[in-house]
């Protein structure tokens, strides 16, 4: 053991001397000596997950045997869910999202009056089963939520309103780790702070082992506990669960960056991250290696962390496990709803049909749209019947203002209506 050892201990010297050359002189940083480095630290990386896979042993097997118990009992673990939040209007949003995702939970007081307006009760009035299900839907939820040492005061006050059994919060404040990514120029309207959710492996314990990352803009339409369970079917070499990018117009911006580009790409608003894995790849290397290369190459980049994944995946397909696109139907500018059809049907028609007949159903969606909900010019709520009704693939215009009503109908519940 002493022998692998001091050969580990090599492989590190030699590794930091090459970055050091690689990033220090100028004259050798080109996109040659760039993709040697990158392909190096992936060789490196798998080196390390098998040295300690195979030869130690426990310390990946102890850490999956806890994070991935099977479905079926759900009591022997937690859902981690990680959101960056960052402004008052972000308080909104996260709102509506805590509103969908506890409904699903069935943590709902659907035999209160006063929380069943609209048609919200349906879903649980002609359950005799309720109780017994509802055992079944309570997976216990650990929220890491990232935010800015101005914003803490504010965000501890929304949180002290959301104490509900079995649910955690934890805020992390990241001003430091912010300041650490001051270099990277992005498009983006965020800028470069959604690139603090690649340092996740670093910011979180140790004893988080997976964990779901969303965006505050979504409303689920499902049990978060079904996005949670696609861990399990991960391989061994998946470290990284991602939809398809639903843009047609991100394709231009991937051929930009990669000639030989194909495909539609991936959408970061959703991400699996199977935090053992990327702690033990040098995960923090690879990304930071690829940004610097993109930034020294364009000068900025395009959809911020979204571009250096898409870099990633292209280049290393296997660490990736594709979510399926119901999970993120997007409503950006220009999505294409023909990349992921789907029909949107109410509690009472969703009753009604054979499930094997029926349409895809969005589980999440996605509001990556430069209007948002509570923006002056966000549709306001309208009539959907038509739509409730009909099991017809929806335009994405259609899915747009279906989503309006709905985000509505979670903002007007109050907060004693889940438990």
């Amino acid at each position: 053991m002493k022998t692998q050892l001091e050969f580990w201990k090599l492989f590190d010297t030699s590794y930091d001397c090459l970055l050091k050359v690689a990033i220090d002189d100028d004259d050798r940083f080109t996109n040659e000596n760039v993709n040697k480095i990158i392909i190096l630290l992936i060789t490196w990386s798998y080196y390390y997950y098998y040295y300690y896979y195979y030869f130690i042993g426990t310390v990946v097997n102890e850490n999956h045997s806890r994070s991935s118990t099977v479905a079926g009992n759900f009591m022997d673990d937690k859902v981690h869910i990680a959101i960056l939040i960052d402004g008052e209007r972000g308080l909104f949003y996260m709102d509506s999202l805590l509103k969908s995702l506890f409904y699903y939970q069935k943590r709902f007081h659907f035999d209160l009056k006063n929380c069943c307006i609209y048609d919200l009760c349906d879903k649980f009035n002609d359950n005799s089963s309720y109780y017994e299900d509802r055992m079944l839907h309570i997976y216990p939820i650990v929220f890491h939520i990232l935010t800015n040492s101005k914003f803490t005061s504010n965000l501890t006050h929304f949180l002290n309103m959301w104490k509900l059994p079995n649910v955690e919060y934890y805020s992390y404040e990241c001003n430091r780790y912010l300041d650490r990514l001051q270099w990277i120029v992005s498009k983006h309207p965020a800028g470069a702070k959604p690139f603090v959710k690649l340092l996740l492996p670093e910011i979180l314990p140790p004893s988080v082992h997976k964990v779901i990352v969303l965006d505050l803009d979504m409303i689920l339409n499902t049990n978060i506990v079904e996005l949670w369970n696609h861990f399990e079917r991960f391989q061994e070499t998946q470290m990284i669960g991602i939809g398809l990018e639903q843009n047609p117009y991100f394709h231009k911006v991937m051929k930009s960056l990669i000639s030989d580009w194909k495909g539609y790409g991936y959408n970061g608003g959703i991400l699996l991250f199977d935090l053992s894995k990327l702690r033990l790849m040098m995960w923090n290397d690879i990304w930071l290696s690829i940004t610097a290369h993109l930034m020294q190459s364009k000068g900025y980049l395009v959809t911020g962390e979204q571009d250096v994944m898409n870099m990633i995946i292209f280049k290393y397909k296997h660490l990736l496990y594709e979510i399926p696109c119901e999970w993120n139907v997007q409503l950006s500018d220009g999505s294409d709803p023909e990349r992921c059809p789907v029909s949107w049907l109410s509690h009472a028609e969703l009753r009604k049909r054979n499930y094997s007949t029926i349409n895809r159903q969005p589980k999440i969606i996605h509001v990556n749209h430069h209007i948002k909900p509570e923006d002056k010019y966000f549709p306001k709520p309208v009539s959907t019947n038509n739509i409730d009704q009909s099991d017809v693939l929806l335009k994405r215009h259609e899915i747009y203002y279906k989503l309006s009503t709905v985000y509505f109908k979670f903002r007007a519940i109050e907060r004693e209506c889940f438990q």
